[in-house]
């Protein structure tokens, strides 16, 4: 599944969580110094743990960033 497509599917299932996401992402283009970029994916991922700490152990077990 590409980025579009898991982008489309977190705005329709998670409605919510992307909407704290897109502030996320704005918080730190306007507040950090110097601006700096935070992806959708990122900061939809920072919102979910934080506002569904239960869904943090899928992040932690290979269902989150493909870096880990």
């Amino acid at each position: 599944m590409n980025a579009k497509h898991t982008t489309l599917w977190r705005l329709l299932l998670s409605p919510r969580t992307s909407w704290h996401a897109l502030a996320l992402m704005r918080r730190a283009r306007t507040h950090a110094s110097p601006p700096r970029h935070l992806s959708f994916d990122a900061a939809w991922r920072q919102s979910r743990v934080q506002h569904h700490p239960g869904d943090s152990h899928y992040l932690l077990h290979g269902h989150g960033d493909d870096r880990t």
